[in-house]
C-alpha cells in the first residue's frame, strides 16, 4: 500500500529549500544593489573624498572700504572607521580640552538626531576654528592619531569695531539648518544674523571636492585619475552695502551711554546710510570659539545689546506722524490747506480735556501747523473726522482712518536686508470697542492724532515714509 504521508513530506522539504534559496537571493540583492554601506566601506578603503571649502565673499561699504574679510582657521576632523588604538588622554592634552569635553563631543557626533548626516565612513568634525598656533601643536603629533585630519577653513574678521547689528555674524550650523538645506553638514558655518544671514546663499560660495587614492595601508597616494574627478570650490560673491562706515561710526559715538537708535537714508534711493542701535556690540566678540560664550553674556545683559532697536523696537511715532494725519484729513475734506481752520490756545481744549501745545500764532492753516508741529490742529482734525456724521458711527470713521494708514504702509514690515524686522501696530475699531466696551468717541482716542498711546511703529518705518526728514535721531528711556 502506498504511503501518502511520505509523498507529502517530500513537497514540504522541497518548499522549504525553495524558500531558503529565495531568502538568500533577496538578501544578496539587498546587500549588493539596495544597501550602500558596503559600497561606502569599499570606497573608503580605496578613496578619500576631501571637501574643499570656498572663501566666503567679502563685504564693503558704499565707498569701497573693506568691512568684513576672511582669515585662516583650522578644524580637526576624523573618520570614525579609521580611528584605532586612540590615546585619548594624549589627544586631549594636545588639543587642550578635558576628557569630559571629548566624550561629550563624540557622543554628539554619533547622535543622529543632532547630526543627521552621520556616517562612520565620512569626515566628522571634532573641533572648529583652531588658530595657526593651536593647529601647529596638533600637526606635530598628528602621526600618533590615525583617522584624524586637519581641515583648513576660513572665519570672518572685521576691519572696524562697528556695525555689529547690520553686518551680523556666522556660526556653526544647527540641526534645523542641515535639514532645511542639504548643502550643509555638521561643522559647517552659516550666517546667523544681519547681512551675513540675509545674503548667505551669495556669500557662502560652492564647496569643491578632491578624490584622493589610498593604498592598502590607508596612506594617500595622490589624486584619483590625475584629478579628473576633482571639483574645485567656487568662492562666494563679494557684497557692497549702502552703509557709509564713517557715518555709522559717528552715529555710534553719538549714542554712547544712551539707549536708542539712529537711522539715515539716501532719500532718492532709500539706501540705508547708517543704522545705529544703542547699546551695540563689537562684532569681534562674535568670532572664534568664544562666540557662544560671548553671545550668552550679551543675552543676559539687561541693556539688551543684541536687540536692533531700529527695526525691532516699536514705539509711539510722535509728531513725525502728523504729516500722515494731514494727508488723511485732506483726502476726506476735513481740512482745507490754505485757510486757517482750527484755534490753538496753548493746546487743544474741549470741556475738561486739555492737550498741551507750545506758544505760536493762532489760528493756523495746514503748512504752518506742520511747521510748528501744532498739537491742537491735529487733535481738532481727528475729532472732526471721528465725529463726522457722513461715516455713520465712530467705529466706521476709525475704520476709514485706519485704511488710510495701512495704504501708506504703516503697520507692516518693509522687508529690509537686515533680518528681524517686526511689524508695527495700528489700532482699529475693535481695539477700542474692547477697551471701552463699545462706548467711545473722538475725545476718547484723541492722543492718536499726535502719535501717542496704543500706536507703535519702528524708527526705520517712519524714516522711509518721510524722506524729507533725511535723518531722524531718537533717544528714549526704557519703555518696556
Amino acid at each position: 500500500m502506498k504511503d501518502y504521508s511520505l509523498e507529502k513530506r517530500k513537497f514540504v522539504i522541497g518548499m522549504a529549500a525553495v524558500v531558503i534559496v529565495l531568502v538568500y537571493i533577496l538578501r544578496l540583492f539587498d546587500l549588493q544593489i539596495l544597501t550602500e554601506d558596503y559600497k561606502r566601506y569599499a570606497d573608503s578603503n580605496a578613496f578619500l573624498n576631501k571637501t574643499q571649502y570656498p572663501s566666503r565673499g567679502a563685504i564693503y561699504d558704499r565707498n569701497g572700504k573693506l568691512l568684513v574679510f576672511n582669515q585662516p582657521a583650522y578644524d580637526i576632523t576624523f573618520v570614525p572607521r579609521e580611528v584605532v588604538n586612540l590615546d585619548t588622554l594624549d589627544l586631549c592634552r594636545t588639543l587642550n580640552i578635558t576628557r569630559e569635553q571629548f566624550d561629550k563631543r563624540m557622543s554628539d557626533v554619533r547622535n543622529r538626531w543632532m547630526n543627521p548626516g552621520y556616517s562612520k565612513y565620512t569626515h566628522q568634525v571634532l573641533m572648529t576654528q583652531l588658530s595657526a598656533e593651536e593647529c601647529g601643536v596638533f600637526q606635530e603629533k598628528l602621526f600618533k592619531f590615525p583617522g584624524f585630519y586637519i581641515q583648513r577653513r576660513t572665519i570672518r574678521q572685521y576691519s572696524y569695531n562697528s556695525a555689529g547689528h547690520v553686518l551680523g555674524d556666522i556660526g556653526e550650523v544647527s540641526k534645523r539648518d542641515i535639514e532645511r538645506d542639504g548643502y550643509y553638514v555638521q561643522g559647517d558655518y552659516i550666517g546667523k544674523q544681519g547681512i551675513e544671514r540675509s545674503y548667505e546663499p551669495y556669500l557662502r560660495g560652492e564647496k569643491g571636492v578632491e578624490v584622493l587614492l589610498r593604498d592598502a595601508h590607508g596612506r594617500i597616494q595622490g589624486h584619483y585619475m590625475d584629478g579628473k574627478l576633482d571639483r574645485p570650490s567656487v568662492p562666494g560673491k563679494n557684497l557692497t552695502l549702502g552703509i557709509d562706515i564713517e557715518l555709522q561710526m559717528l552715529g555710534e559715538r553719538l549714542m554712547q551711554n544712551k539707549i536708542g537708535a539712529i537711522v539715515a537714508i539716501e532719500p532718492a534711493t532709500g539706501e540705508i546710510l547708517c543704522m545705529v542701535s544703542s547699546p551695540s556690540f563689537d562684532p569681534h566678540l562674535m568670532i572664534g570659539r568664544q562666540r557662544g560664550k560671548n553671545h550668552r553674556i550679551m543675552q543676559k545683559d539687561k541693556r539688551k545689546p543684541l536687540l536692533n532697536r531700529a527695526i525691532m523696537g516699536a514705539y509711539p511715532p510722535g509728531s513725525t506722524f502728523k504729516t500722515a494725519q494731514a494727508l488723511t484729513f485732506l483726502q476726506e475734506n476735513i481740512i482745507r490747506p490754505e485757510s486757517p481752520t482750527f484755534p490753538c490756545a496753548h493746546g487743544f481744549n474741549y470741556g475738561s480735556l486739555h492737550v498741551g501745545c507750545h506758544g505760536h500764532g493762532s489760528p493756523l492753516s495746514l503748512i504752518p501747523a506742520i511747521a510748528t508741529s501744532c498739537n491742537s490742529y491735529f487733535c481738532w482734525g481727528l475729532f472732526r473726522m471721528i465725529g463726522d456724521r457722513k461715516y455713520g458711527s465712530p467705529q466706521k470713521a476709525l475704520t476709514v482712518w485706519k485704511d488710510y494708514m495701512v495704504s501708506q504702509g504703516f503697520g507692516y514690515k518693509l522687508d529690509t536686508d537686515v533680518p528681524g524686522e517686526i511689524r508695527g501696530f495700528i489700532p482699529n475699531a475693535g481695539t477700542y470697542d474692547k477697551a471701552y466696551r463699545g462706548s467711545w468717541n473722538g475725545l476718547t482716542i484723541i492722543s492718536i492724532s499726535i502719535g501717542r498711546v496704543k500706536f507703535w511703529l519702528h524708527r526705520y518705518r517712519l524714516l522711509i515714509w518721510a524722506p524729507p526728514l533725511r535723518i531722524e535721531v531718537i533717544t528714549f528711556r526704557r519703555m518696556w
